[in-house]
């Protein structure tokens, strides 16, 4: 979204991976920095100033732990593979850190994570409801690539609660890399067989947006986007139905925006809308609160890159709408300063860039590195050496930031200012 011309969204890096330091002396969780926002994911344990989608996990390690059978999640954020292993790194809590959730030691592990083990332990004897709701638990966790190993191939039989267990295992794949393919061809199946319509509804969404957005083709998401007009009519016009329906909307949006056609986009961004608002109804309880407050986050995500394309001031009300809805998300947090980027406000975007930073991670070094550049362009070359060198204290492989402090660092600054 920033301009190409000012702003580089990303740096190269001597690793492919990356390189994401360790640090010692750190205090336990309970009294952690870094844990305060990111504490599920650590061990489960809920925090108030998590990000919106580390907060659903408290909930599915409940369902999980349930004798009966399990609620079915409605959440769609999933986890970022291997995140959880670079949060453990920058919060100096890498005893933490494990491969798969049955190698953290015992002493470490909470009541939530004996449950999630015992249930691993299990796999092979539970129901399709029981696995769905552990896969995508693995996957809010960010171990997708052991709940791929866990899963196997997995094929579809046409029994309702086996395809949900088959969709929450294409999702895994979608989103970890190298795996879009098999993702792909498990919606393509249940657009085409799921006994429900919304769960065939919603593998037309995912097929749409990870065509657009991880790899596929146009052909790819047209072909889910004409399947789903054949589903639409035929989806209940209940909470679900309409929670699903907005989802595909807003998909089909995206499609039209990259195709130019503004019109398409206009039109199926309010038909989201309307459906979205028909979720806000009383009663709800907190997961399915929850799960409105995604909807309308995604929804707020789409304005802004809209009007990225077509109106740069209009993005900044939805960015500040986005922030106010999920105000400690590294995401969220580059989404609103790449846009306060591109409409020239550097200082703003340089801030928004810096909250994002010290959230940790891969994401939050980018936040570093697109900071330091908005500091340059404002003139502010130590403010600028510091977020370069920041960017590094999470990600010592990038290499632009390392030339630049190599260029800068040794001396050229005054008053807080380039001297040149």
């Amino acid at each position: 979204m920033a301009s190409p011309s000012r702003i580089h969204a990303r740096y190269t890096r001597v690793e492919r991976r990356g390189s994401f330091p360790r640090r010692e002396g750190s205090p336990d969780p309970a009294h952690n920095r870094m844990a305060l926002f990111w504490r599920p994911l650590i061990d489960m344990q809920p925090s108030a100033h998590s990000p919106l989608r580390l907060r659903a996990i408290t909930h599915v390690a409940r369902w999980l732990a349930e004798p009966e059978g399990p609620r079915r999640s409605w959440f769609s954020m999933i986890g970022v593979p291997g995140q959880r292993s670079q949060v453990l790194r920058h919060a100096g809590l890498d005893h933490y850190d494990c491969r798969t959730p049955t190698q953290l030691p015992p002493a470490l592990r909470t009541a939530e994570w004996s449950d999630l083990v015992t249930a691993l332990e299990r796999f092979t004897d539970l129901d399709s409801g029981r696995r769905a709701l552990l896969v995508f638990h693995l996957a809010q966790l960010s171990f997708c690539q052991y709940a791929i190993g866990l899963c196997g191939d997995v094929s579809l039989d046409g029994d309702p609660e086996h395809d949900r267990y088959a969709y929450e295992v294409a999702r895994v794949h979608a989103r970890t890399p190298g795996h879009l393919g098999t993702a792909l061809a498990l919606f393509d199946g249940l657009a085409r067989k799921a006994g429900e319509p919304e769960l065939a509804l919603a593998a037309c969404f995912q097929g749409v947006g990870h065509s657009l957005r991880d790899g596929g083709t146009a052909q790819h998401a047209r072909t889910f986007y004409e399947h789903a007009g054949t589903l639409t009519a035929r989806v209940a016009d209940g909470w679900h139905g309409r929670l699903v329906s907005s989802r595909f909307h807003r998909a089909a949006a995206l499609l039209h925006l990259a195709n130019g056609d503004r019109r398409g986009v206009d039109e199926h961004l309010s038909l989201a809308g309307e459906h979205h608002d028909a979720l806000v109804v009383p009663g709800l309880d907190e997961p399915d609160t929850m799960v409105v407050q995604e909807n309308a986050r995604y929804l707020l995500e789409l304005r802004i890159r809209i009007a990225s394309v077509h109106d740069i001031p209009a993005a900044l009300p939805a960015c500040q709408a986005l922030l106010d809805l999920d105000p400690n998300c590294v995401e969220a947090l580059l989404i609103a300063g790449d846009a306060h980027a591109a409409s020239g406000d550097y200082s703003a975007a340089a801030e928004l860039y810096g909250r994002a930073g010290r959230l940790g991670t891969g994401a939050g070094a980018l936040g570093w590195y697109r900071a330091g550049q908005c500091y340059e362009i404002l003139g502010l070359r130590v403010e600028a050496l510091h977020a370069m060198g920041r960017c590094l204290e999470l990600d010592t492989a990038a290499v632009e930031p390392r030339a630049y402090i190599s260029a800068f660092g040794s001396g050229g600054v005054a008053n807080g200012a380039a001297t040149g």
